[in-house]
């Protein structure tokens, strides 16, 4: 398994100097269990800014009103919200996808190209079906990185350091803490 080097301490000082996104990932999973999504403008407004979502008015209505029914209905599974959004979009939705699912069920990892670029992981294909297909075991690789490396010494230590330094944000799941380290750990050469 690898193992990504995060320099702890920079990793600490880059989640200090942006603190406000700890702030800011504390409202929405505190708050997005009741609030209608599809109808909550200050929320989507606060979740589009936080995970950079810059599509247009159709995408995010679409986005938002699955969101809200999933998270009512059933807690929906990657390859459902992936190819949901393909299907209607035919863009291959990967990162919001999984940001959506890692907001619903908090144990799942985030995907976005500074996890990818830590875990030294790529998307392949050249056209979008090709991406779709690839993303799904690529996913699964994410998800099974996460289940080998929590229970590592390594993945504790990171935990620990995290809680030392933001005890107020101890709740949040061992997958976020590590998702928070890698995005604010410098990148990879």
């Amino acid at each position: 398994m690898f193992e990504p080097k995060i320099d702890i301490q920079q990793a600490l000082a880059g989640l200090r100097k942006r603190e406000k996104g700890l702030i800011t990932y504390e409202k929405i999973m505190s708050s997005y269990k009741n609030i209608n999504l599809s109808e909550d403008m200050s929320f989507q407004r606060m979740f589009n800014g936080f995970y950079r979502i810059r599509r247009n008015e159709d995408w995010r209505k679409f986005y938002y009103e699955n969101f809200e029914k999933w998270k009512n209905e059933s807690t929906p599974t990657f390859p459902l919200i992936l190819e949901t959004f393909y299907r209607h979009t035919g863009r291959v939705e990967c990162s919001f996808s999984s940001k959506m699912l890692a907001t619903l069920c908090p144990d799942f990892p985030i995907w976005d190209s500074i996890v990818l670029d830590r875990l030294q992981l790529r998307l392949r294909g050249t056209n979008c079906e090709t991406k779709f297909q690839n993303a799904l075991p690529l996913y699964e690789h994410i998800l099974q990185w996460y289940q080998e490396f929590l229970p590592t010494q390594t993945a504790k230590s990171y935990i620990a350091a995290f809680d030392d330094a933001f005890p107020q944000y101890k709740h949040f799941t061992p997958t976020k803490k590590i998702d928070f380290l890698l995005w604010a750990s410098p990148k990879t050469k």
